[in-house]
């Protein structure tokens, strides 16, 4: 206890002060109250008056300290027996005196015991508030290494969010304040289905704990794999009062998988292409030249000849399906090369405007002049082919280019007032043979894909504000002293 651990030189501490207080006193009473005995009668009781200075230890002092008060205290009241004035009443000064004994060693032991007692008190009270210390410490150090390795959240039982840890605010790109009192649907992505999430719900609401993988949505949409573990807290009825989720990120591990499985599908395409070409290319180039042939014949009337011309216009749109095929099964490697920027988009822009013809829509171009390195042909296809998908989303609306400059890339987005895109369609829509489009292959955006990711860049498409879509194409910037090139 602090009366009983003074630390030298700390003067300005008043459980020291009182300390320094109460021995000064004792011992000053000691010698009046020795003053006052030897100058009265013998018979007179005052020596019980010893028990005061004993008692100024009760709120302050060792333990042994009223002991070394009492012990002087007697050998004062022995001695004020010789000087004390002398009385003709001995009985009464012979009983006085062990009773002032009896009642100073009393008090002594009394107010010994209590500052034992008071001692063994504090002692416990300061080692159960270092052990909450200690306690308060390791689970201080237990979340530290939580927030290192693991994405913690806890929930009620209705499912609002009453707590998560810094690592799952720095995953899903949410403040604290945003996520505490919603539901885990600010994060839901839609990849699983209904069944899935209310099979997740009812093994939990029956207290029993669920181990799987999530896949959700971070604030700025782009998505993240979880592995997760929920384990219910229930009341002492045995239903869910809390519910403790504790998920690590698999999302680099989900990706290689993916990766792995689409190489996997790319080989046995490729191989499928080579057949394509071989069997299906040739054949075609022949039935359109013999078309043509017979197309230019003065025999063949004006009606058989647009029969013709339609069957040509066919055999082409098949051979760019098939061409569609091999460049997307067995692109070239790329060769990267200081691009102008600039220069690329103005001529992409060109192109999709003679594309589209006169229902052209208005397409607007901002930001500042960048070098970035790419493949100059397979960028031009990439953006050409997101252009031309804007100019017929939006129809007679305008199509807005920007380009921002970013640390070591830059990022074009190209916007445009279009339906815009499902929800459910957005995590799909850069898949092999995924289309939404009557008359598509699929291969579109795969392709689009595929070349950027050759390129060392990434593609994504987001909904724009105010309805629409906004395709988001990111390229590595090249270095500020390499010349560029021609697009």
């Amino acid at each position: 206890m602090l009366s009983e651990r003074v630390v030298p030189g700390a003067e300005d501490d008043p459980a020291r002060r009182s300390l320094v207080l109460a021995r000064s006193l004792a011992w000053i009473l000691l010698g009046l109250i020795f003053w006052i005995d030897s100058r009265t009668p013998l018979s007179v009781g005052d020596p019980v008056l010893y028990v005061v200075p004993i008692l100024l230890f009760l709120p302050a002092g060792f333990w042994w300290e009223p002991l070394l008060v009492a012990l002087g205290a007697s050998l004062l009241t022995l001695a004020g027996v010789y000087i004390s004035h002398p009385t003709d009443d001995w009985t009464i000064a012979r009983l006085n005196r062990p009773l002032a004994l009896f009642a100073i060693w009393i008090t002594a032991l009394l107010v010994s015991h209590h500052r034992r007692t008071l001692s063994r008190w504090h002692s416990q009270v300061a080692a159960e508030r270092t052990e909450r210390e200690h306690s308060r410490a390791r689970l201080d150090e237990i979340r530290q290494a939580l927030d290192q390795a693991a994405i913690v959240a806890t929930t009620d039982q209705r499912g609002v969010i009453t707590y998560v840890n810094d690592k799952f605010c720095e995953i899903s790109g949410y403040a604290r304040e945003e996520l505490l009192g919603q539901d885990h649907r600010i994060v839901n992505s839609a990849f699983h289905s209904k069944e899935f999430i209310r099979n997740l719900w009812r093994t939990i609401a029956q207290g029993r704990i669920w181990r799987g993988e999530l896949r959700n949505r971070a604030k700025d949409g782009s998505f993240y794999w979880v592995d997760t573990t929920i384990v219910p807290f229930v009341d002492e009825r045995g239903k869910p009062r809390q519910y403790l989720a504790i998920r690590s990120d698999v999302t680099q591990r989900k990706a290689a998988e993916a990766q792995l499985m689409n190489q996997a599908a790319l080989a046995q395409l490729g191989q499928l292409a080579a057949v394509v070409a071989h069997e299906v290319r040739n054949p075609l180039a022949g039935v359109r030249g013999t078309l043509q042939v017979l197309r230019m014949r003065p025999a063949i009337d004006e009606p058989d000849r647009r029969i013709m011309d339609a069957m040509i216009e066919r055999l082409d749109l098949l051979n760019d399906k098939v061409g569609d095929l091999l460049r997307f099964s067995r692109p070239r490697p790329p060769s990267l090369v200081p691009v102008d920027l600039n220069t690329m988009l103005a001529d992409v822009t060109q192109s999709a405007r003679a594309a589209a013809g006169s229902a052209a829509a208005e397409i607007s171009f901002s930001g500042p002049a960048l070098t970035v390195l790419a493949d100059a042909e397979m960028l031009r296809a990439v953006l050409l082919n997101l252009l031309l998908n804007a100019c017929q989303a939006s129809g007679a609306s305008s199509v807005d280019v920007t380009v921002v400059a970013e640390p070591e890339s830059c990022r074009i987005e190209i916007a445009d007032r279009g339906p815009g895109i499902p929800a459910e369609e957005l995590d799909r829509v850069f898949e092999a043979f995924h289309t939404t489009k009557k008359s598509g292959t699929g291969l579109g955006l795969a392709i689009v894909k595929r070349y950027i990711e050759l390129q060392n860049g990434e593609v994504r498409l987001q909904p724009r504000p105010g309805g629409g879509t906004i395709a988001q194409v990111k390229i590595p910037r090249a270095p500020a002293q390499a010349p560029a090139v021609a697009s």
